[in-house]
């Protein structure tokens, strides 16, 4: 791969392109591993490299899409095609053969709402990718409670699924790795669910991992994913396992976090200034070196409170390489680098990795060619003039029905159903034939095309007046032309007009939900996939609404509205109503008329 060269007037750093120049050799060529060195007062110091990711959940495929790197030299953004388990694993041998005292770890989220070729044999092909990379640590994410504590113990100590059985035909032998959990504790014993730390001795100094989860889990997960758990504070957890570490007389600690800020650029720049994440850092004892962190899927080089901040994206695309320059005699850290490698495909793939993959593939072909319902005629997503369509209103139905928890509207469950237009990446086709099924019926492989980021469906509160901003925020819209009108479920209509001004371009009055008109003061319960619901796509009303639930995924939530609903027609239309204005004629005299 050419990379571009650095451009000074851009908004980038020298140091950036040289690295992603080297980054681009892995695999080929990479310089000798790192020695130790004298620092200012002449005294030897070595070097830890520790490799870090966050957030594959799964994605051991290559992943649709470009990030980007940088800046070519007339300003433009540098995109360049990045992930895939087995690039990711050959970058990561690459930078381990530059320095023998590597430790690999994850900021967490490895597993839960992945594709097919993970999601199928509940995670366990990622758990094997994980630990034939090589990975030491890795923090619990909320994903990582998708199938509940117990499957989630499964992951770490093996064993056959309790239902699935050994689906590869061998016992499933559990990760290589060691999730820690400072903060997650089970109820029953009072013990966490598993060490909240762990040492590595390198180099005759003792090196500190500490895992962490975000403390909202519950919020954000299903309630029987998180049952008999308690989630305490992220900063209060550590702290008491600084204390413990200090009074053992570890010096070099690592926090692996998984709650995370957003980044302001590249990935190597700073991120945005965001309370959340740097509230915990603040909070925690100033003994801690280096924060690793995920959950927020960005990419980051960040510094908080005096101390290094990263991230490496997610879905394997890139990795957080560290250097931790430390003092033997001390066993302190004296100095902090980090730069974060994009994981581009230019390089061999990992055998080990394409043979996993392959034997997982032949397994899958039948299983994602299972039919999961049908259709009675084409359901798309071509949008009317009103921005509704006949594919979002079906997903929408779908999230509401999976929201209700089958009860009555007047219950706990939602009354209503968002979702986000691009979310929902393909059509449903009724002479779409691909997997030996026949015409108008769904395979699994084709309906998770149509839903492929299998974000947690979540439950909130919001007001009346808090759903009329949503509805308006489809319309502040900083792409012109990208179609951001929210899909919506059966049972709620509005109108909007083209000529109002932004801000103004939803009726309240228009709003009902089940023909009732909306009450700007009432509190109703709303669904929303995660991503909306965190305040995605620029929706930041959503990010406001309280009493949290997590439920199941949007891919899941379809699979069982076909089951329950099939054959499923083309939903009717007339959810949102483009209120159609009169054109105002203007006679303007010819000079003959005067």
């Amino acid at each position: 791969m050419t990379l571009p060269a650095f451009n000074p007037g851009c908004r980038t750093s020298g140091t950036l392109f040289a690295y992603l120049c080297l980054s681009a050799l892995i695999g080929v060529a990479l310089t000798g591993p790192a020695s130790s060195s004298p620092n200012a007062s002449g005294n030897e110091t070595f070097e830890v490299q520790i490799l870090a990711i966050n957030d594959l959940r799964g994605q051991l495929e290559p992943p649709q899409g470009k990030a980007t790197v940088g800046y070519d030299s007339r300003c433009e953004p540098f995109q360049v095609e990045v992930g895939g388990a087995e690039y990711l694993s050959t970058i990561i041998k690459g930078l381990v053969a530059t320095n023998p005292d590597t430790i690999l770890v994850s900021a967490g989220d490895n597993i839960g709402a992945s594709p097919l070729v993970s999601a199928l044999f509940h995670d366990e092909p990622t758990i094997e990718a994980l630990s034939l990379m090589g990975f030491d640590y890795s923090a619990v994410g909320n994903h990582e409670f998708d199938e509940g504590p117990e499957e989630l113990l499964r992951m770490q100590r093996g064993c056959c699924h309790p239902e699935a059985g050994c689906q590869d035909g061998d016992r499933f032998v559990g990760a290589g790795f060691r999730y820690l959990a400072a903060n997650v504790i089970d109820e029953t014993t009072g013990e966490t669910l598993f060490p909240p730390y762990a040492i590595r001795e390198v180099g005759g100094v003792p090196v500190a991992f500490i895992g962490v989860s975000l403390n909202s889990t519950p919020a954000i997960v299903v309630p029987w994913g998180v049952a008999g758990l308690l989630f305490t504070d992220e900063a209060e957890a550590i702290n008491g396992c600084v204390g413990a570490l200090k009074e053992a007389g570890v010096e070099t600690i690592v926090v692996l976090l998984h709650q995370g800020g957003f980044s302001a650029g590249l990935p190597n720049e700073e991120m945005e200034p965001w309370e959340l994440l740097e509230d915990i850092v603040r909070r925690t004892d100033g003994e801690v070196d280096l924060f690793i962190t995920g959950h927020s899927h960005q990419a980051y080089i960040s510094t908080v409170d005096g101390r290094l901040v990263t991230q490496a994206g997610s879905h394997g695309k890139f990795v957080t390489d560290v250097d931790l320059v430390i003092s033997p005699a001390t066993g302190d850290v004296v100095e902090v680098r980090a730069k974060n490698v994009p994981v581009t495909r230019d390089v061999p793939t990992d055998p080990a990795i394409s043979e996993l993959l392959d034997k997982y593939r032949r397994i899958m072909g039948p299983m994602a060619d299972e039919v999961v319902g049908s259709v009675t005629a084409d359901i798309t997503r071509n949008a009317s003039e009103s921005g509704e369509s006949a594919l979002g209103n079906l997903i929408a139905d779908a999230q509401l029905l999976a929201t209700q928890g089958g009860v009555k509207r007047d219950g706990d469950g939602a009354v209503v159903a968002f979702t986000n237009p691009g979310g929902i990446r393909a059509d449903l086709l009724f002479d779409q034939v691909g997997g030996g099924e026949g015409p108008g019926e769904v395979t699994r492989q084709e309906a998770f095309n149509v839903q492929p980021f299998e974000n947690i469906l979540i439950i909130m509160n919001l007001t009346g007046e808090e759903i009329k901003a949503v509805l308006e925020e489809q319309f502040d819209n900083p792409s012109p032309g990208r179609n951001r009108i929210l899909q919506v479920s059966e049972g709620f209509t509005y109108a909007w007009r083209r000529s109002a001004p932004t801000g103004d371009k939803v009726d309240i009055s228009s709003i009902k939900i089940d023909g009732v008109s909306l009450d700007p003061e009432g509190i109703y319960r709303v669904a929303a996939n995660y991503f909306l619901a965190e305040g995605g796509d620029g929706f930041a009303t959503f990010a406001e609404g309280v009493d949290r639930v997590g439920g199941a995924s949007d891919f899941d939530a379809l699979l069982d509205y076909l089951e329950a609903r099939s054959p499923v027609s083309p939903p009717p239309m007339g959810r949102i109503d483009l209120v159609q204005e009169k054109k105002q004629l203007i006679f303007v005299p010819t000079a003959a008329a005067a």
